[in-house]
This record gives structure tokens, sequence and C-alpha cells, in this order.
């Protein structure tokens, strides 16, 4: 997705960011990279992107963390280049799954109520 050209390209890229996620800065951070510098395998040829919310809620939880070290949210993982959830195919949060993991295409409908 960031044009790497190899997994040890994209591990070394990605390690950087290893501090932010050992202080849980943000609960989405680790899963926001893993979506950016390992994506989903598809039959698409094209990886699947994160959605921008993943992107917002890892960023926001880190960014003022990163501001006092003299650090800023990296122009590659500007969260306005991942689609809006609804607009196209991305990666997020499922909140309705135990995995916690799905990608978006549209937005889930909620499940039906059973009356005993």
């Amino acid at each position: 997705m960031l044009k790497h050209q190899t997994q040890e390209e994209a591990a070394l890229e990605v390690h950087q960011f290893f501090p932010l996620v050992k202080v849980g800065c943000s609960n989405s951070l680790a899963f926001f990279l893993c979506s950016v510098y390992a994506p989903i395998c598809t039959v698409l040829e094209t990886p699947v992107p994160p959605c921008r919310e993943l992107c917002n809620n890892a960023r926001d939880g880190c960014e003022e963390l990163m501001k006092r070290f003299g650090f800023t949210w990296p122009e590659p993982l500007s969260c306005e280049k991942f689609p809006l959830f609804g607009e196209g195919l991305c990666v997020r949060e499922n909140t309705t799954s135990s995995d916690g993991i799905g990608i978006a295409t549209e937005e889930p409908e909620p499940s039906p109520s059973v009356n005993p």
C-alpha cells in the first residue's frame, strides 16, 4: 500500500511505531498499522485500505503524545487518503464480531431482536 518492495522494508518502517503501540496511546493503532503495512490478501489487484475512521481513531489517540516528543503524524498515513466507511471497500474494526476484524463495504444491518 505504501509502495514497499519487500516485507522487510515494510517491517523496518512500521517498527518505528513500536513505542506508541507499547504505551497504548490508541486501542486502534496496532490494527491500523497492520492494515497499512501488512494488508489482508484478497483476489483484488490492489490492497484493501483501512477506513478513514480507523486511521482517525489511531491518530487521535497518539498524535498529542507524538507532538510532545517533537513528532507529527506521518504524511504517508494521512487519514484523508483513506476512504470513508460506506464510500468504498475498506478495513475497519468490527464491533459486532467477537474477533473485532472486518472488511466494510456498507453499514451493517441491525440484528433482529427476538422476543421470548
